[in-house]
């Protein structure tokens, strides 16, 4: 019997050393059947400055055939949501989907539109990254190639979202608006916290466990 094969999506200006993919990784571990990946959407400087939707999930489906990984389970933290979502759409073979304070349509909220104008005209804005400490060059190419994933996609297998309430970067509007649209295929775990989420590792872990690996 194959292992189930979970592969961890960090959000944006994040990495796969975030406090969620480390702990999600240390309880996969204590899982003899489980075979957990915490891939990095942007491991070096540079990756991050030329990082687009496209490229995120071009990444990925590099990194699965890479492995030779066949059905696989998607946990998709904020934009790692959105390339959950659309890698799913686009090329199926997903079992489950365990989205955490997800971005399910590409938006901009930290920019206004005379900020958007500059970065335009200069090229490049600076991004306070998590995963590297400090601001990072982000590309003009991340915002144009963006507008493309703006309408979301429907789900392509089943699907639960935790979401916090408080959460002031991806409100929980959309994620409420998105399961009542796809009631048979999506559930939506409200729990009283910002966007980070942190605060519920061990809700998460049930999540992963009674969700994502059952069956």
């Amino acid at each position: 019997m194959e292992n189930t094969a979970v592969v961890f999506l960090h959000g944006f200006a994040s990495s796969a050393r975030s406090t969620k993919a480390k702990y999600l990784q240390d309880r996969c571990q204590e899982l003899p059947d489980v075979e957990f990946h915490a891939m990095d959407l942007n491991p070096t400087p540079t990756d991050f400055r030329y990082l687009t939707t496209t490229g995120a999930i071009n990444r990925l489906r590099q990194y699965i055939l890479d492995r030779e990984i066949g059905t696989v389970q998607l946990i998709g933290s904020s934009f790692g949501g959105l390339v959950a979502m659309y890698y799913a759409h686009r090329y199926g073979d997903v079992g489950k989907i365990l989205l955490l304070a997800p971005l399910l349509r590409w938006r901009l909220g930290w920019l206004s539109e005379e900020e958007i104008q500059i970065w335009r005209k200069r090229g490049t804005v600076r991004v306070a990254h998590y995963g590297f400490g400090g601001k990072i060059p982000l590309d003009f190419g991340f915002y144009k190639d963006g507008q493309q994933y703006q309408d979301g996609v429907p789900p392509a297998a089943p699907v639960r979202i935790i979401h916090g309430r408080e959460d002031d970067v991806v409100p929980i509007g959309t994620s409420r608006r998105y399961a009542r649209k796809h009631a048979d295929e999506v559930e939506l775990v409200e729990v009283e916290a910002g966007h980070v989420l942190n605060e519920h590792l061990d809700m998460i872990w049930e999540q992963v466990q009674g969700f994502l690996l059952e069956g």
